[in-house]
């Protein structure tokens, strides 16, 4: 078979499989070629499957090299979505979950743990834009490629290994990455398939039975594990899963490259590392390779060839779409959402790219692989592999506070996917501070333009008692307890991925029971505000926050027009100084609007920038305390939400303020966040008890908070002290894990 010194050589490389330590077949391929060392074949597996697919397909190693140090692929190896790929319309409301479980109906253990780390959109994505378009542009023949290519995968039920020649190149190198529990598997010809390595992780014996070679250079960076410890579960579990490779070659004429680094096998931050060690290790053998191949390619050839390759690749224009799902259930939406979000026309890269994230978001999808025909035209046909999500959603979470005012959260959804999608949502928060019910459901309907429609249904209720207090002081009783039930109906449209416009109606009945004075026994009455009426409201959201609370990164604008109209019902207890019994009717229009943006300065230190202001034509009511209930509050900081304080709240007012936020990594933060509230007018109590608004900007009050923060991966867990400088106890310290994030209030 071999011809040794023939100028006719035929050259092989096999990539090894061996995670971010492999990146380091990047730096062999760029000393191979520098040194103009021919490469006609390529065999690879698991990450060795990806960069020689990326090879094979006409990218160049410093081609690789920049998508793989780029932020591409950074999100490719994580579960987090940039706001490129959120579709705000379809993500569920903020709440205080903290765990979240996905649930099926008919074995709740068996299906319902995890079966990957990471959610792979992004990634299987990217591998269908880099190496499925060329595939699908020559016909999917792997033969036909700038580098003929093989790679493997493992059938873990036949317990075999795969060989791929021809189909699907970016599902065939996806099925070869897939890492066991890292992420989920595919289906290719309805097997269930996994990484390459488990069973052969240097496919040199596939390079010599399937291609005529004379030479085979092999780039390794792995090896077979020793026996399996008592006291380590990983290795007894690959013991059992992995087989032994052979990673020598099957032929005398050959040379093995082992391009190791201290780079772990997740450690992909670490990628331009392992890159210049295989640089540095390739560069090492080029001599003794040059003893066997005396065949040249130059890299000028190189470059026309790639040319000559590239020119046939047609961009991405998509006019057919299939939609198909391995269980045989009704996926429907996914196509009808995709054929109606592009209004009837071919879908671009850029609108394809749109519609995929866009169908992704949808929460009923629990996976979405997309693959590339191409027509006897220059147009594709797009194939979508559809897992539907299981259906039963349950969240757990709260806020757990040295401070009187914890609370607990439990969610439960339900989600179904059929011509529509829906999502049923039954959640609770209760503790002594803050207990609150809601129901809502939201339907996304695959009309002309992407649509939700959500009716629901909340009951609220804020128990304000001395809640500054800690759990080590006794708590004083209630002066003031508000209660809320409002039902409606919201509608929503996106206006971009990241923003959406919602109108909604709703009706409202909410009820206040307060002392006027501090100085009550729990043997006296209060006094009794009812308003009971109806609102409607034309918001826009934009939000691009990487959290959902404590964000440092993002923007965040909320504009909101609302009209409310109802009836007061005020009766007094036995505390005021003069008895009343008033009914009257109330209209006004509010218009507020809301923003924070965050500026990165430099790896440790980001600025954020936060305004709100409040326009209202609200009446006043029966009497002070009634009148400040119903007037909006401002509140920026998380914690002023758990403490009833008169001086920030106003009719109408501006607020301002900033976040110096200095963070260690991701995870461990530092943040200062000053604000000032300023009133147009502040509403101010007499000492006959009579009520009016002052003048012109006065009252004007500052707030400021400084918080320890770790991000943990459940939630925040934080050091806060907060200052409010009229308050009997102007500082309040807490010791806290979770969110301060409430349901949304009626009308107030």
């Amino acid at each position: 078979m071999f011809a040794q010194n023939s100028y006719g050589q035929r050259v092989g490389l096999v990539l090894s499989g061996g995670g971010a330590t492999g990146l380091a077949h990047i730096g062999v391929l760029k000393a191979l070629e520098e040194a103009e060392i021919p490469i006609d074949y390529i065999t690879g597996s698991s990450i060795g499957a990806l960069i020689g697919a990326m090879y094979s397909v006409g990218y160049s190693p410093d081609e690789i090299k920049d998508f793989i140090i780029s932020n591409n692929f950074d999100k490719m190896n994580s579960s987090e979505m940039t706001k490129k790929e959120r579709f705000f319309l379809r993500e569920k409301d903020n709440d205080a979950s903290i765990i979240n479980f996905k649930l099926a109906k008919d074995s709740v253990f068996k299906k319902s743990l995890p079966t990957n780390f990471v959610t792979p959109s992004i990634l299987d994505y990217q591998i269908l834009k880099y190496i499925g378009l060329p595939n699908a542009s020559y016909g999917k023949d792997f033969d036909s490629l700038f580098v003929p290519f093989r790679c493997v995968a493992t059938d873990v039920y036949k317990k075999e290994s795969i060989i791929f020649k021809d189909g699907d190149l970016n599902a065939a190198v996806r099925a070869s990455m897939t890492y066991p529990f890292y992420l989920n598997p595919i289906r290719i010809n309805g097997a269930l398939l996994f990484d390459g390595g488990l069973y052969n992780n240097f496919p040199a014996d596939v390079m010599y039975q399937d291609f005529d070679v004379d030479y085979i250079i092999g780039s390794n960076v792995s090896s077979n594990d020793g026996p399996p410890k008592e006291d380590d579960l990983f290795s007894q579990l690959s013991t059992m899963f992995i087989s032994k490779t052979n990673y020598s070659l099957p032929c005398e004429n050959g040379i093995i490259i082992e391009p190791n680094s201290d780079v772990g096998t997740f450690d992909f931050s670490k990628a331009d590392r392992a890159i210049r060690r295989g640089y540095q290790i390739g560069l090492q053998h080029i001599d003794s390779i040059k003893e066997h191949v005396k065949r040249r390619v130059t890299v000028e050839e190189l470059e026309v060839k790639r040319q000559m390759f590239r020119k046939n690749i047609q961009p991405v224009v998509v006019n057919e779409l299939t939609v198909n799902s391995y269980t045989n259930e009704n996926v429907s939406f996914v196509k009808t959402d995709f054929m109606k979000d592009s209004l009837g026309k071919p879908l671009s890269e850029r609108r394809l790219s749109r519609a995929y994230f866009r169908a992704y978001a949808t929460p009923q999808v629990r996976y979405l692989y997309p693959t590339l025909t191409r027509n006897s035209d220059t147009t594709y046909r797009l194939g979508l592999d559809v897992g539907k999500q299981r259906p039963i959603a349950l969240a757990l979470g709260g806020h757990f506070s040295t401070r009187s005012v914890s609370t607990a959260y439990i969610g439960v959804s339900y989600y179904d996917m059929g011509v529509g999608a829906a999502g049923i949502h039954a959640e609770s928060y209760f503790g002594k501070f803050y207990t609150s019910v809601k129901t809502k459901i939201d339907y996304d309907l695959p009309t002309l333009f992407p649509m939700r429609m959500s009716p629901y249904f909340v009951l609220n209720r804020w128990d304000f008692f001395k809640s500054n207090s800690t759990f080590f002081q006794d708590v004083e009783p209630s002066f003031l307890l508000q209660n809320e039930l409002y039902y409606g109906m919201s509608f929503a449209i996106p206006t971009s991925n990241n923003g959406k416009v919602a109108f909604d109606l709703r009706k409202f009945q909410n009820k206040d029971r307060y002392y006027q004075t501090l100085n009550y026994s729990e043997a006296d009455t209060a006094d009794v505000t009812s308003f009971n009426g109806e609102s409607f409201s034309l918001s826009f959201f934009h939000n691009t926050l990487n959290r959902k609370q404590w964000a440092s990164e993002g923007a965040k604008v909320e504009a909101k027009v609302r009209y409310v109209q109802g009836k007061e019902i005020s009766i007094s207890g036995n505390t005021p100084t003069t008895d009343y019994d008033l009914r009257r009717y109330h209209r006004w229009i509010s218009v507020s609007l809301e923003g924070q943006q965050y500026f990165k300065m430099n790896s440790f230190f980001k600025l954020g920038l936060y305004g709100k202001a409040v326009i209202n034509s609200q009446s006043l009511f029966a009497n002070y305390t009634a009148s400040m209930l119903a007037m909006s509050e401002f509140s920026p900081l998380p914690d002023s939400r758990t403490v009833f304080m008169e001086e920030y709240r106003a009719s109408q007012y501006i607020g301002a303020g900033i976040n110096f936020i200095f963070n260690y990594k991701n995870f461990l933060e530092f943040r200062i966040d000053p604000y000032f509230f300023q009133p147009l007018r502040k509403l101010n109590r007499h000492e006959d008890d009579s009520f009016g608004y002052s003048e012109l900007f006065d009252g004007g009050l500052p707030m400021a908070g400084a918080s320890v923060i770790f991000h943990s991966p459940l939630g925040p867990l934080r050091f806060t002290t907060n200052w409010f400088p009229k308050q009997a106890q102007p500082f309040m310290v807490q010791l806290s894990f979770g969110y301060v994030i409430f349901n949304e209030r009626s009308v107030r």
